[in-house]
């Protein structure tokens, strides 16, 4: 049976330093914070201390020093909050001040300019003609072109037989392998109808001028309307492996899930090279103006 409710599990990167404690007292009981929280709420403090009697702050008027300490609190009281991710925002610092310059903010993508910038974003070094994906920290890729079967048409019992075999599915794959969903909304797919438009156009045994230009239109209708006017939303599974045997038990993860059942992956796609460039170019380019 599926779970009513669920929960982020806790995170096995935790140190002595996310280890909460719970402060309470003469009837008082705060909420649990976590070891890192007080350790920079006491090192702000006794810098400020420092920084109030031993520094040039001590020789300026009462009323600058009031301004400093009340300053000072504020942003320790800022910096030191804890998120639902259990991060501080001092931790953000850093990304915030490489965010803040505008060179930073703008990448340019023009076949002229250095790449430099946009590799760094990317972080791909290679797609294979096989769609096999290379990253610049090491680890392999592969993308799939997949459909779902959930919808919100449902009915009851097999809403409950999708989310059973989603958890059964979470609970096989391999801690070594990411999987990210990636959707997107894209043109419509016309391969399939143009190609069967080019059979019907070999099959035919009278080339009649006005069924020919018949075919054409529809042609037209289909590779310059249907094709490009007409968007839909399109799911991608991309399979993120340490090494190519991490990512080869992925994949047989996956080939089983789709073999054995429709209820959570209804299709399933394999990309090669081109698929692959047009899939990241959805997330990478650029609307043209």
């Amino acid at each position: 049976m599926p779970k009513n409710s669920y929960k982020i599990p806790s995170s096995l990167n935790r140190s002595f330093l996310d280890h909460e404690v719970a402060l309470s007292g003469g009837g008082f009981q705060a909420k649990p914070l976590p070891m890192k929280v007080l350790l920079f709420w006491s090192g702000s403090i006794l810098t400020l201390f420092w920084v109030a009697s031993s520094t040039f702050v001590a020789q300026a008027a009462w009323w600058l020093i009031a301004l400093v300490v009340i300053w000072w609190l504020i942003t320790t009281a800022f910096l030191g909050q804890y998120s639902k991710t259990k991060e501080m925002k001092f931790a953000s610092v850093p990304a915030l001040l490489a965010y803040v310059p505008a060179a930073a903010r703008r990448v340019l993508t023009r076949t002229s300019t250095n790449p430099s910038s946009f590799y760094s974003v990317v972080g791909i070094d290679n797609i294979s003609a096989t769609g096999l994906i290379k990253y610049s920290d090491g680890t392999l890729g592969q993308g799939y072109l997949v459909v779902g079967s959930a919808s919100i048409l449902l009915f009851e019992e097999d809403r409950k037989a999708i989310l059973n075999r989603v958890d059964s599915f979470w609970r096989k794959v391999d801690t070594s392998c990411e999987y990210t969903f990636v959707t997107t909304k894209e043109p419509q797919r016309v391969y399939h109808q143009i190609a069967n438009l080019e059979r019907r156009n070999l099959a035919l045994e009278v080339r009649d001028p006005e069924l020919k230009e018949l075919m054409d239109e529809q042609y037209d209708i289909l590779n310059d309307y249907v094709g490009k006017q007409f968007a839909s939303i399109h799911q991608y599974l991309l399979l993120k492996g340490d090494n190519l045997e991490s990512l080869r038990r992925a994949h047989s993860v996956l080939q089983a899930e789709v073999e054995n059942s429709s209820l959570m992956i209804k299709g399933c796609t394999m990309l090669n090279g081109d698929e692959v460039t047009d899939m990241l170019t959805v997330l990478y380019k650029g609307k043209s103006s």
